[in-house]
């Protein structure tokens, strides 16, 4: 085997290696997320979305040589759309865990790719294939199933959606919007990612501020609580983005899209056995088939580029 070959092969495992550990990093933000049981949502945001601000002005600055602020005012528009959606993301992200199951929040986040899929056609123009409204079906069984629907002999009975609507709603319009976040930066320019996110933490930290000031509540419940809001933002946020970054320039779209689970799969276990935090096995085998059909979108996806790809090449010229 010559060299040629073997670089690839190792650029690609290190890429997936890459993205397994920014899965693995972003899921202990969990175990800061349960420590700071004293905050509300709005205190644990405020102080977590300013490390990361710090965090992403020297990722910025280091990269691209000039200040983030002067990046910020050269954005375009799918930029900003970019910031509104993952500002509003993790807003609704911190809200969903401090008030249901870690185990459900994850599960219907990871519906983000599929709500993608969807919205990429009015977003940019990307129609769905069939096997993608498979998937879809598939997610929508999976949802059902976590939230407590159950198929009896003498009809369909609700469950246990009236207990944690609220933790499911958040949960679900999280992934709303980190979809529009994953469509609206690749529709932006490549150089305006970094300062996109750090303007995510300037609004979020503005937000969150806004908010705690108009309730008339402190910006901080403990010092203890603070210090783990800022661990979560300024290193374990900061890293497990910067990481996800580099390995998705080295690993294929369905690849990509099945390793970035590790998120999902991580943090319900470090609840279960730092805070013996449990779910039901409903929710595990709802969760379990909206992963299936993530990936099943995600291999459609793939198969649909490379056929788009194929037809290119044929109508290509010779040369």
């Amino acid at each position: 085997m010559t060299s040629q070959t073997l670089v690839p092969a190792r650029s690609y495992l290190a890429g997936c290696a890459l993205v397994v550990l920014a899965g693995l990093a972003l899921s202990l933000g969990i175990i800061c997320l349960r420590g700071a049981s004293s905050s509300n949502a709005w205190q644990y945001l405020f102080w977590r979305a300013l490390a990361f601000s710090v965090a992403l002005f020297f990722v910025a600055t280091l990269r691209h040589g000039t200040s983030p602020l002067a990046q910020i005012r050269r954005l375009g528009g799918f930029a900003w759309l970019s910031v509104g959606a993952m500002t509003a993301s993790q807003i609704l992200f911190v809200a969903a865990i401090m008030s249901g199951s870690t185990a459900e929040v994850f599960f219907l986040m990871s519906l983000a790719p599929l709500m993608a899929a969807v919205l990429a056609w009015p977003m940019l123009g990307e129609r769905i294939g069939a096997l993608g409204v498979i998937a879809i079906a598939v997610a929508i069984g999976g949802v059902a199933l976590m939230s407590g629907f159950n198929l009896q002999i003498d009809g369909l009975h609700p469950g246990l959606w009236e207990e944690g609507w609220l933790a499911r709603a958040l949960a679900l319009g999280t992934a709303v919007s980190f979809a529009v976040y994953s469509l609206a930066t690749r529709g932006a320019k490549s150089e305006d990612l970094d300062a996109a996110l750090f303007a995510v933490g300037l609004s979020t930290t503005a937000v969150s501020a806004t908010v705690l000031l108009s309730l008339g509540q402190p910006l901080a419940s403990s010092l203890r609580d603070a210090a783990l809001a800022l661990l979560h933002g300024g290193i374990i946020l900061s890293a497990g983005l910067v990481l996800f970054a580099r390995g998705s320039r080295l690993v294929p779209g369905v690849t990509l899209v099945m390793l970035a689970q590790a998120e999902t799969i991580a943090a319900p276990v470090w609840t279960y056995l730092l805070f013996n935090e449990t779910t039901t096995p409903t929710v595990i085998v709802g969760g379990v088939l909206i992963l299936f059909a993530v990936l099943m979108q995600a291999s459609d996806g793939a198969r649909q580029q490379a056929g788009s790809s194929a037809v290119a090449a044929a109508m290509a010229p010779d040369r």
